[in-house]
């Protein structure tokens, strides 16, 4: 009790003196931030380090809660992640540590890290990494023996493992001591730390825009504040906001750990390496003085369920009976831990997202609010490059590496949903030894955002995925009954021939050469109305969208540095009247960047959100033409309806539809926009007058495979706000006659040429039945040399190979035509390597459609 007394008498202490300092010079700050754990301590050193006035406060002190205090240690290489802008942030992150823990004499032990497969789609993910890994590294190594696994590591039981993976660059590193060093690196370059301190609440004024923030110290005058709070990033009250919160789409789960005695295998020391078996989601870490071992299966884990208002997150107390089946497959790939005899089960919990991606960015409810959090259980390898990604945003107002991935903004409403996050997040928190791979699909929280004829679509055999909560078809079974799941799940093998390939190839062929329905209702949609909307659009738009009415026009919006803030469609209904078609994906972010130069400009500008009020049908294939005849009862020809024209018409009793002539794949087609309640009948009158035609139903599958054939890009996978037209050669769509947001820096790289160019490339010699295939991320090499990644990947029906998309780069000498059309190419493909022929332009594929053989080309 005196102990208490005396503690609380000089923590007291301690804030009056803190509470001076705030209220007399001090009391103005560039950024304040909440959080000392790792991802905020190395926000505040970034900050620190580039000049800007940082004041951080934790509620505890330093290294001594949260998930950096119950952190293992263990720093995961780079080559685990499929995408490249997730490499240069671990990347980012072990050059740092490896310098501060020279400065400081940090224990980092260069241990490596082995990955264990049993299946054959682990095999195949282990392939993938080790393909990765050697770019960097000679020492990676496979190890196919189960015998060679076991005589390496005795505590191995290897006899089912397939195949084990040697990553060298994987380290073990005290995080507490780095806590410790981030610290006192901000303390030297002047940055103020406050411990046992609380941010009370945060304060926003006009414009939305924080400008103070209260804490138990006092008030502290700041322009910008970041939440790095870990799993109790939506505790933090702010004033004059509607939910009095911010929130951001985390949710905390458990996670236990066993930390037991040595093993009692000789040889064992800080150099053995981590053991990771991927199958199982089992980690294992060995040394000469204790052994650390935990699993992530996803019956084990626990959500935090809702917090308690008075006291917010409680963390349960270890279950043993929970851990059971963890336990036991630790002992069947680990059974010399059963030997140990000293054990203790510690349990805590870490912040997890819906997509296994950190949360990093600026919310879109406030001005000046930032966000770093939902690590999902792989905070070291990420703090350090997220603070400096994070750092470089707040103080240059973008970030120079891609953050597609973790932009906060990717989230809607939906994804804040407690019960949603409730269900989600352990499914996610089981895949943490598991690299997350864009088309991989969870089986928790489905079924929320459907379309109307959802059910129809079900019936009539669809295989749904999940997009931005949306359910959309990604292929259709053939002879499919009323039993089966119509819910896709896990990630595609895609070693050999996919279930769903004689399914795709059958639809391809009905939208190449008769006709098919495809389901785009996911795609955002936006209005945009008022008397600037024209000159809005037109300074926000790289392409001349002064057109006539009823014209749609294919753009790009640029960032100042002329990347794709998004890739669109845009249809003008009136004089001031415009209807915007973006990337699904997009939903939030996009009409974020609206709104944001709508107020700049200050522009007398109506924008409003449309993608929930319809339904969208993609009619696509030579015959769409006549089928639209039948269904309208008007003329669709090429003279009375061209391709890139809007129109409104009637389908059988509806009206109102907004019908306009592209497909986004290069098919002669249109998308009808059908206003959500007259949609089911609108879609039994096609289906019904389609049977004249042959018509399919069509997933999303098909439209990437068709797309990628005719070299269509897609934002969010293949460009992105680092990515120009000059570098994916569509320039042709920008107008340069006329000022708008990018042009300056597009100018300058037309001018000077540039060092990046997206290509499409098809791959030769690769056996269908028993190669893998590509999948996207796959490394391409020039003459032997890594020159870039492929983006996507599909299969050519019509060219007869895969078909990837993916960037070259070289930063010497620039990437001209000469340099593209000389030098043998090949891709990596789960450690295969196979021959590429480079393309600049579209390939001209035959055509059905007579009125068709000069169908739109997306490059030139």
């Amino acid at each position: 009790m005196l102990i208490t007394r005396a503690f609380t008498k000089q923590l007291n202490s301690r804030k009056k003196i803190w509470a001076r300092c705030l209220s007399s010079s001090n009391f103005r700050s560039d950024v304040v931030v909440c959080g000392g754990g790792l991802t905020g301590l190395s926000i505040a050193y970034h900050l620190a380090k580039r000049g800007a006035s940082v004041h951080l406060f934790e509620r505890g002190c330093i290294g001594s809660a949260g998930a950096s205090a119950m952190c293992n240690g263990v720093m995961t290489a780079p080559c685990f992640w499929w995408d490249s802008g997730t490499h240069k942030i671990v990347e980012n992150s072990l050059k740092l540590y490896e310098r501060l823990s020279q400065d400081y004499s940090i224990q980092l032990t260069k241990c490596g890290r082995v990955y264990l497969g049993e299946t054959d789609s682990t095999v195949n993910t282990i392939n993938r990494m080790y393909s990765r890994a050697k770019i960097w590294n000679d020492s990676a190594e496979l190890i196919e023996d189960p015998l060679d696994i076991s005589s390496r590591w005795p505590m191995v039981n290897a006899d089912d493992v397939k195949l084990a993976f040697y990553s060298p660059d994987d380290l073990s590193l005290d995080p507490i001591a780095l806590c410790h060093a981030f610290k006192n690196e901000c303390l030297k370059m002047g940055a103020q730390i406050f411990e046992n301190t609380a941010v009370k609440y945060v304060l926003i004024g006009e414009g939305q825009r924080v400008y103070a923030v209260e804490t138990d110290a006092g008030l502290i005058e700041t322009k910008n504040f970041v939440n790095s709070a870990g799993i109790w990033a939506n505790m933090i009250p702010v004033k004059n906001l509607i939910n009095s919160t911010i929130r951001v789409a985390i949710h905390p789960c458990t996670y236990t750990y066993l930390s037991t005695e040595k093993l009692p295998q000789t040889g064992i020391n800080e150099t053995t390496p981590i053991f990771v078996d991927m199958d199982n989601s089992l980690l294992l870490r060995a040394t000469d003085y204790g052994t650390t071992c935990s699993g992530f299966q996803e019956p084990s884990i626990s959500s935090l369920g809702f917090p308690q208002e008075a006291v917010g997150w409680i963390v349960p107390p270890v279950d043993w009976d929970k851990f059971y089946p963890v336990l036991h497959a630790l002992l069947h790939r680990f059974p010399s831990l059963g030997q140990c005899t000293r054990t203790d089960l510690i349990s805590s919990a870490e912040a997890y997202t819906p997509d296994g991606y950190p949360i990093v960015g600026e919310s879109e409810q406030a001005r000046g609010y930032f966000v770093a959090n939902g690590m999902n259980g792989r905070g070291l390898p990420l703090s350090g490059g997220v603070g400096e990604l994070l750092a470089n945003w707040i103080l240059d107002g973008f970030s120079q590496i891609d953050i597609s991935k973790v932009d906060a903004t990717r989230f809607i409403d939906m994804h804040l949903n407690m019960h949603y996050l409730h269900e989600r997040c352990p499914e996610v928190a089981s895949n943490t030894f598991k690299p997350f791979h864009y088309s991989h699909q969870c089986h928790t929280a489905r079924n929320l955002r459907m379309c109307p004829i959802y059910y129809k679509l079900r019936d009539a055999g669809a295989v749904f995925g999940e997009i931005m909560g949306y359910e959309r078809p990604l292929w259709f079974k053939i002879n499919s009954t009323g039993t089966r799941s119509s819910l896709h799940s896990g990630l595609d093998f895609l070693a050999k021939k996919s279930e769903w390939f004689p399914c795709v190839a059958r639809e391809y062929e009905a939208c190449r050469e008769r006709v098919g329905l495809i389901d785009m209702s996911s795609f955002s949609k936006f209005e945009v109305k008022g008397p600037d909307a024209l000159k809005f659009l037109q300074r926000l738009c790289s392409a001349n969208v002064d057109q006539k009415v009823g014209s749609t026009i294919y753009t790009g919006m640029q960032n100042e540095r002329g990347g794709y803030v998004t890739d669109c469609t845009m249809s003008r209904l009136a004089d001031d009247h415009y209807f915007i078609v973006a990337p699904t994906i997009q939903q939030l972010r996009c009409m974020i960047w609206m709104k944001r130069w709508v107020e700049t400009w200050k522009m007398h500008v109506d924008l409003q959100d449309v993608t929930s009020l319809y339904t969208a049908l993609n009619v696509v294939g030579p015959s769409s033409r006549y089928l639209m005849q039948d269904v309208t009862g008007k003329s669709m020809s090429s003279t009375d309806f061209p391709t890139f024209q809007c129109r409104i018409i009637d389908i059988g009793y509806a009206t109102g539809i907004r019908a306009i002539s592209i497909t986004h794949c290069g098919e002669l087609g249109w998308v009808i926009y059908i206003p959500n309640e007259m949609a089911q009948h609108v879609y039994e009158k096609i289906i019904e007058s389609g049977q004249e035609y042959g018509l399919l139903h069509a997933g999303y599958y098909t439209l990437r495979h068709v797309r990628l054939e005719k070299f269509y890009v897609y934002w969010g996978q293949d460009i992105d706000a680092s990515t120009t037209p000059v570098e994916c050669g569509r320039t042709f769509r920008v107008d340069f006659k006329k000022d708008f947001l990018g042009k300056q820096a597009l100018v300058k790289q037309m001018e000077t040429g540039v060092t990046k160019r997206f290509v499409q490339l098809l791959v030769d010699r690769l056996d269908m039945e028993n190669d893998p295939w590509p999948q996207g991320s796959e490394i391409i090499y020039r003459d032997g040399k890594m020159v870039g990644w492929t983006t996507s990947a599909a299969y050519g029906f019509t060219l007869g190979c895969p078909v990837c998309i993916g960037y070259i780069e070289n930063e010497d000498f620039g990437v001209s035509p000469e340099f593209l059309n000389t030098g043998f190419y090949e891709i990596d493909i789960a450690n295969r390597r196979f021959p590429v022929r480079v393309n600049l332009h579209s390939p001209s594929l035959p055509m059905i459609s007579s009125e068709h053989p000069i169908h739109y080309r997306p490059t030139q």
